[in-house]
Order: C-alpha cells, then sequence, then structure tokens
C-alpha cells in the first residue's frame, strides 16, 4: 500500500460541472484505499476549501486523512488528530456523527468558545483560524461511512450553498471508489491473516497440541483423547464408543464423503486424511483434520486404525473469508474498471446522442444485455432517447417497436421511475411473468426480447430529473443482483452528469451563437445608420463651402452655426462606429512620432465650437515642445477632444475648463478639469464603460451617446496609457488624467539648408466625374469643383456614368459605393475596363467607413478612400493629388 501523496495534474477549475468531470476521472484511477482516500481531499482543494480532512470507517476504527493547500504548518497541526464521536446535540460539527450536512458561514472566535472541548481544543482552534466551514456525510448503498470536512482560513472566502452542494456531489463519486477500495484492502488483511493462523498451525502441530483417537475394527470400539471430545463439543458420557456414534455428529454434507474414505482406507488400503465438519449440541459448525494409518493382521486384515485429530476451523474460516474477500474485491475490480470506464467514456462528449451510445456501450454487455433510456422534452414529456443491444439490428428491431408502444404508469416503469424518483428491480423465471405487473406494454416488450429481470433507476444530476434508465436481462439468462442495482445507481449519476453538462453546452452554444448574430446584426445596422447619416451632411458641407468661395460675407454668422452642428453630428456618427469597432478588436492605430503639443492644439481647435458655444473659458497649458509621443495622431486627437467635449457638456455655460501637462519619468500626464456638474460616486467605477452617462435634463442639452469616454479608455490603453477620473461629488467638477509613455526628444535639424522655392506652373483644368445617386450631394460636389476650376461631369446613375466616361475621358472619377443596379466597386471595374478609362484615378466617397470597407475599395482599384462628410479642402487635395 502506497502512502505517498498522490500529484495531481492541475488544480481542479472551479466550473461545477467541469470540477466533478475532473474528480471522477481522478478518483476512478485510484483503487488503492490511502491513496483514495487522499485523493478525496486533495481534489476537494483549494476549490471547496484550503484545509479539511476526511474521515472513513475502516473496520472498529474510523482513518482520518489530512490535507491543507499550501500551508504545511496548517496540515502539521492537523495531522495529529483524530476522529471522536460528537456528543453535543446543540450544533452539527461532523456529518459522520450526526449523518447530517452541515454549514458554519461565518465563524468567529466567540464560535470558537462555544465549541471548544477543553483550553487546548480552543487553542488549536485559534492556531487554524478559520472562518467558514462544512462537513457533510459520505454514505454508500444507505450506510454512513465517512464524511468530509472542510475549511476555509488563509484564503478568507466563505463557504456559499453551491460549496456544499458540489462536497455533496464529490462525497457521493468518493463513496463508491472508498468503499471498493477498502474492500480490496480487507482481502489483503484476511490473506495475511490466513498466512498467520497457518503458521500457528504448524507450530500447534510441532508442538504436539493434537488429539488422538484409535479405532478397535473388530470390536468396532473408538476410544478418544480428552482433547477430541473438546473439539467435539461433548462430554465422555455423551459419546457412544462406535463409528456410527462418530459418523451421526458428521455434518449431513460431509457424511458420505468420510464414510467413502473410511471404507475405502480398510478395503483398499488408501490413506486416511480427511477434512469434514462437525455440528455440536448446540448447533454450531466446526471443522477438524485427522489422519491415521490401519494395522493388519497377518492375513491383511485391518485390525486397529489410529490417528490424530486437530481443529481447523479458524483457518476454515479463514479461507471462506478469504474466498469472499477475493471474489468481492475482484467484484469490486470489475466493478471499479466499470466506473472508471464509463466515467471516461461520458466525461470525453457534450453531445447528447453521443453521450447515449456511449452509455449503452458501457452497459451492455457488461452489466445487462439490453439498456433503454427516456430523457423528458422542454415541455417535461417522456420521449424515447435510446434503445440498446450488442445485435444493432435487434436493438433497431426493439427501438422500432418501443415507439409504438405506450406505456401506462405501473410500478417499474420509466414514467413511475420520473416522477417518484425512485429506483426498481424485479426478476422473474420467464417473460410471462411480467403479465402480473398489469403493464401490457411491458408484457409485450418482455416477450419480444425474451426479458428475464429489469431493474430502472432515475437519471438525476444538481437537483434536476432529466429522465430514466433502464436495463433487462434476456439472453444471458442473467438475473439484476443487488450489487448490480447500486452499480446501475453510480452509473445513472455519473451519465446524469455528463447528459446535463451536455444540455449546458448545447445551450451555451447555442447562446454564443445568438449572441454572435445579434453582434453581426448589430454591427451591420451601425454601418448601414453611419452610411445613411452621412449622405445628408456630405451635400449640406459642400454646399457651405461653395457658398464661402462665392460669397464669404453672406450668411457668415448662419453658416459657422450650421458647420459646428454638421461637425457634432458627424462626430457621433464617428464614435457610434467605433463602438462596433472596439467591440470587434479592429480599431488600428497608424504611429508615428507626434509631438504631444500639436495633438493638444488640434484637440482644443476640434472641441472649440462646443466650448465657445457654451461660453466656457479654455487654459491650455503649452507642453515643452521636447515631449514627443509614439502612436496614431488621429486617434490621439480623439482621445483629448473627447475628453474636452465631455467637459463642456457637463459644465454649466460660462464654466472653467483647464489643461495642465506635467512629466513623470518617461511618462507624461496630461490633466483635464473643469468646475462642472461633477460625477456622482455611485456612477465613478462605470464612467468609462459604454452607454454610461451623467444625468442630464429632460432637454438633455449635454448630449452625447455615451461612448465618448469608452473610446477614451480604449484608445489611451492601446498606446500603453492608462486614464482615470476622479470627482469631489455632484457640483465639484470633475478631474480626468491620462498617462501616456513618451517617445524622446525631437532630431534637430541644424545646419540644413533650406531649398530654393519654384513657382509651379498654373495648373490645367482636370477633368472630373462626379457619380452619385443622392442628386444634392452630387450637385454641391460639382459646384465646388466648378469654382475650383476643375472640369466636372455629373451622373446620378451608374449606367450614365459609365456612358460619360467614354464620351468625357475623365482624369478622376469620384464614386458613391451605394449606388443602385450595380455598387461603385462594380462600377470601377467597368470603368478601369474601358479604353478611355483605363488610366482614370478613381476616389471613392462614401458613407461606409469601417476597415472592411475601405479594404473592399482598396482592392476595386480606388487611389484613396473618403468617408462622408468630407473636408472639403482634403476632398480638392486628393483630387489634385490623383489627378
Amino acid at each position: 500500500m502506497s502512502a505517498a501523496r498522490p500529484p495531481l495534474s492541475a488544480e481542479p477549475p472551479a466550473d461545477d460541472r467541469h470540477f466533478l468531470r475532473h474528480a471522477a476521472q481522478i478518483l476512478s484511477s485510484s483503487p488503492d484505499f490511502e491513496e483514495a482516500l487522499q485523493q478525496t481531499i486533495a481534489v476537494a482543494l483549494p476549490t471547496l476549501g484550503d484545509f479539511g480532512f476526511f474521515d472513513i470507517v475502516d473496520g472498529e476504527t474510523v482513518r482520518r486523512t489530512v490535507r491543507a493547500h499550501k500551508a504545511d504548518d496548517i496540515e502539521a497541526l492537523l495531522k495529529p488528530t483524530t476522529w471522536a464521536r460528537q456528543q453535543r446535540s446543540d450544533i452539527n460539527l461532523c456529518a459522520l456523527s450526526t449523518g447530517e450536512a452541515a454549514l458554519h458561514a461565518d465563524i468567529d472566535d466567540a464560535w470558537y468558545v462555544k465549541v471548544a472541548e477543553s483550553p487546548e481544543h480552543l487553542a488549536v482552534l485559534r492556531r487554524l483560524a478559520f472562518g467558514s466551514m462544512l462537513t457533510v456525510p459520505v454514505r454508500y448503498r444507505g450506510e454512513t461511512i465517512g464524511a468530509l470536512t472542510l475549511f476555509m482560513g488563509r484564503s478568507a472566502r466563505q463557504h456559499k450553498p453551491e460549496h456544499g452542494k458540489s462536497a455533496q456531489d464529490l462525497a457521493s463519486l468518493a463513496a463508491t471508489v472508498v468503499a471498493n477500495a477498502r474492500l480490496v484492502e480487507q482481502y489483503a488483511r484476511s490473506q495475511a491473516a490466513l498466512q498467520a493462523s497457518e503458521q500457528r498451525l504448524r507450530l500447534a502441530m510441532t508442538a504436539g497440541d493434537l488429539g488422538s483417537w484409535e479405532w478397535d475394527v473388530a470390536e468396532d470400539r473408538v476410544t478418544w483423547s480428552d482433547v477430541v471430545y473438546r473439539m467435539h463439543g461433548i462430554t465422555p458420557g455423551e459419546f457412544g464408543g462406535r463409528v456410527v456414534d462418530f459418523t451421526k455428529r458428521l455434518h449431513p454434507e460431509d457424511k458420505a464423503r468420510v464414510e467413502q474414505q473410511i471404507a475405502a482406507t480398510l478395503v483398499k488400503g488408501a490413506p486416511y486424511d480427511v477434512e469434514f465438519r462437525i455440528v455440536w449440541p448446540d448447533g454450531t459448525i466446526h471443522s477438524l483434520a485427522t489422519r491415521a494409518q490401519v494395522e493388519r493382521d497377518a492375513a491383511g486384515k485391518p485390525v486397529r486404525m489410529s490417528g490424530a485429530i486437530y481443529d481447523v476451523t479458524e483457518r476454515v474460516q479463514l479461507l471462506a473469508a478469504e474466498r469472499a474477500a477475493r471474489a468481492e474485491a475482484e467484484h469490486a475490480r470489475r466493478r471499479l474498471e466499470l466506473l472508471a470506464s464509463a466515467s471516461s467514456l461520458l466525461s470525453g462528449s457534450l453531445e447528447p446522442e453521443t453521450t447515449l451510445r456511449r452509455l449503452g456501450e458501457v452497459l451492455t454487455p457488461a452489466v445487462a444485455d439490453w439498456c433503454r433510456i427516456d430523457l423528458l422534452d422542454a415541455d417535461g414529456n417522456l420521449v424515447r432517447g435510446l434503445t440498446y443491444n450488442a445485435d444493432s439490428q435487434r436493438a433497431r428491431r426493439a427501438a422500432r417497436e418501443v415507439q409504438r408502444l405506450k406505456v401506462p404508469e405501473t410500478v417499474g416503469s420509466m414514467t413511475w421511475c420520473v416522477r417518484t424518483g425512485q429506483a426498481y428491480t424485479v426478476n422473474h423465471a420467464s417473460p410471462e411473468d411480467f403479465a402480473a405487473a398489469g403493464d401490457p406494454a411491458m408484457l409485450e416488450f418482455a416477450r419480444l426480447i425474451g426479458m428475464r429481470a429489469h431493474s430502472v433507476t432515475p437519471l438525476v444530476a444538481r437537483g434536476r430529473t432529466l429522465g430514466a434508465l433502464a436495463v433487462a436481462q434476456a439472453e444471458s439468462g442473467r438475473s439484476i443482483t443487488a450489487d448490480d442495482a447500486a452499480l446501475l445507481g453510480d452509473i445513472a449519476q455519473r451519465a446524469a452528469l455528463a447528459l446535463d453538462n451536455a444540455r449546458l453546452y448545447s445551450e451555451a452554444e447555442a447562446a454564443r451563437q445568438e449572441a454572435e448574430r445579434a453582434n453581426r446584426t448589430k454591427d451591420e445596422f451601425l454601418a448601414m445608420l453611419g452610411h445613411e447619416l452621412r449622405n445628408p451632411l456630405a451635400p449640406i458641407v459642400t454646399t457651405l463651402r461653395v457658398m464661402a468661395l462665392r460669397d464669404d460675407s453672406v450668411f457668415r454668422k448662419e453658416r459657422r452655426l450650421i458647420e459646428r452642428q454638421v461637425d457634432n453630428l458627424a462626430r457621433l456618427v464617428d464614435d457610434l462606429l467605433d463602438v462596433a469597432r472596439i467591440a470587434r478588436g479592429d480599431v488600428r492605430l497608424r504611429r508615428e512620432r507626434v509631438a504631444l503639443a500639436d495633438v493638444l492644439a488640434r484637440a482644443a481647435e476640434m472641441a472649440a465650437p462646443l466650448i465657445e458655444s457654451r461660453g466656457h473659458a479654455l487654459r491650455l497649458a503649452q507642453p515643452p515642445a521636447v515631449l514627443f509621443l509614439d502612436g496614431d495622431p488621429g486617434r490621439l486627437n480623439q482621445v483629448f477632444a473627447n475628453l474636452l467635449t465631455n467637459a463642456a457638456r457637463y459644465t454649466p455655460e460660462g464654466g472653467d475648463i483647464e489643461v495642465e501637462v506635467e512629466t513623470i519619468g518617461d511618462r507624461c500626464v496630461v490633466t483635464v478639469a473643469d468646475n462642472g456638474h461633477g460625477i456622482e460616486p455611485e456612477l465613478l467605477p462605470r464612467i468609462f464603460d459604454l452607454f454610461v452617462q451623467g444625468r442630464q435634463g429632460p432637454d438633455r442639452a449635454g448630449g452625447g451617446l455615451g461612448v465618448g469616454l469608452a473610446l477614451v479608455k480604449n484608445l489611451v490603453g492601446r498606446h500603453g496609457g492608462s486614464v482615470s477620473a476622479t470627482s469631489p461629488g455632484p457640483g465639484h467638477g470633475s478631474v480626468f488624467k491620462v498617462t501616456l509613455p513618451l517617445a524622446g526628444s525631437a532630431p534637430t535639424t541644424d545646419g540644413t539648408v533650406q531649398a530654393e522655392v519654384v513657382p509651379a506652373p498654373a495648373p490645367r483644368r482636370q477633368r472630373v466625374l462626379v457619380v452619385d445617386d443622392n442628386r444634392d450631394a452630387a450637385q454641391a460636389l460639382v459646384d465646388l469643383l466648378e469654382i475650383n476650376d476643375f472640369d466636372v461631369r455629373m451622373a446620378i446613375d451608374p449606367i450614365a456614368g459609365l456612358a460619360l466616361v467614354e464620351e468625357f475621358a475623365p482624369e478622376v472619377a469620384i464614386l458613391d459605393i451605394g449606388l443602385p443596379q450595380i455598387d461603385g466597386c462594380v462600377l470601377a471595374g467597368r470603368i478601369r475596363a474601358t479604353d478611355a478609362g483605363r488610366r482614370c484615378s478613381l476616389i471613392a466617397l462614401t458613407g461606409y467607413g469601417m476597415e472592411e470597407d475601405r479594404a473592399r475599395t482598396q482592392a476595386a482599384g480606388f487611389a484613396v478612400h473618403l468617408v462622408k462628410p468630407v473636408d472639403p479642402d482634403e476632398l480638392l487635395e486628393a483630387v489634385r493629388q490623383t489627378g
């Protein structure tokens, strides 16, 4: 027997179904009794406790196994302890004493004082320093054979009801393994005892502690020594002295054999060496062994038999116990192997159909000839799940018949088993005997397969009845024993857990697919929404620029107002689409060396319309020129513009916003502070979550979608930095701090010589084709280009645009992507396929701005991808550069 601590491959996971599968796999590989005890307490830690002990009844004693997770001092403190039966009735401290589980989740020093049996006991409790404990009974075939007791100590955790449920499930799994391993060890002990008995017998024979007897054959007179009388349980006066008086005391099953041996010895001279049983007057049975020699006269006629006799009752009993223990141990070994096989097969599948088939393979023909499983559907109706036999053709034929049969709820039926939660076993001499149950369907099925025995067991996992498992004996002629029924209960427990795990996995997979579908739908909706919102903004922006170019003095104030609101709306659309990018992890950075001063200046410029409209005073610190960042300028501008916009929205009109910069080692810290509404304490932990906003009035004067700060946190994190928010409370303003790594000093340009600037020749008029199904957007774009001295043609459908290519031979084509009939990418390919459009540069002007949209236009041959509404200067520059 190994006394070494069994290693574990990994700590068991916290998830209940994974934890129990892990426990089943480990316990099923522990046939040694001591190892099974060690594995049981080891597998419980640290998931169910920081330390604990496992008490198991072993004969007349209780064996205790202790373990502490990564705490040798606690384990050393526990090892000397032994189990003692609990005498008090006011509190349950040991499930082995009471047979009931108990949970004490909030333990303090007063509790120690209450339960301590002595000052020494109290000192031990205080050294253990646990704050929570639970104890659950270990039951095998209805008998409490032990208890699993677990404590939470240095981890400062507390037990919850689900810990107790998991501990009870673990105790149920361990019960069979421990009981079987105990049988194997008891068998080994009986063998050792037998060997010792045989040694004592040899010593006794050597010392002459034997009875002697003599039989005068001619006179039929038997003489015994005093020891022989004692061996027969009688006194000298109770023995008649003849052979018949001896043989009538023999056990009825041994009498004929002994008489035949006596006759053979007298007639044939065979050795008289026989072992037999004697029935004492009190009815007890004892075993004796004797050896004798025959004396013959000159004619060879037997005259006298004399021999020695000794008591072998103890040896015979030990042999019988050894045979029984061997048989039980072999049966336990086979049962353990079957349970291990079942655990391995069932834990390896998360598909219900596969789990059912593997269960059938485990049970037939090892335990029964037939296996049948019925499961409850979502509506609570019992439906056929599996009918299994080693002969697949017979199984299919029986399965068809089972589908046809209507089973009433009689005792022992599947329906009865599911409703009552009880197991049922019956053995009959023939299939016809099932008629007495009053179940026509059962009788018909019994006749169909030749059924002679039947057992049904409920499938229950985590307190939920899933269905019923039935087995039948038919062609083998076997019966279903009590051990078989107990084994079926163990396998049913594992099968139910496997089926429930498969159900949970299936539900989780369906939920995951539904979440993915919903996420895809959301992304598609956001992309479509962005496109539809940008399309009407494009002609507004372009028309405003055309108005300015024609006469900048007209409606200047009104145009500035419209521009500010268009900028705000465009930024809201961009933030909305960034939500989808963050969720998918598609936010990509285009890193370059950028001055912090430039980033803050551009952010202030972006937020200026809102700051100015609300009359705020912005004090922007000028960072040192040597502070550079390694990052995406556009995204960094977005970070600080969002923080400034957030401050402007949540600060009453005429407020103060201040931006300060400081350096700490190789990092810079930018602080954005305001004297606005502040942040409620309960909102602070969630202020950077998506769609979280501070409290606003019914008019939503602050506006926004609740995504700006979430974008800030994501983008700062992608730049290797961090962001935090603090606020003294409502009405006392807010402070946001952004910490970013510095990129080092900027390179100097000492000694450089500026090249002579040569005036460029006057540009010729470029030919530009505009194709957009939004007539207003197309016309506004034409006006802008013509004012800037471009030769422009316009089409509002792709077919007309393609015809203009042949006629006009444009140098640049500005195409909308979401066109009717054929989209812009297809139109681009057709333009390039014409002689007139082969050298035409393509610019995509679209409301779609996701990364996949840009990749698509690039693959279609577009040189530039612009997102509506586009800055007119950016558009004009793109036309000049690509033409």
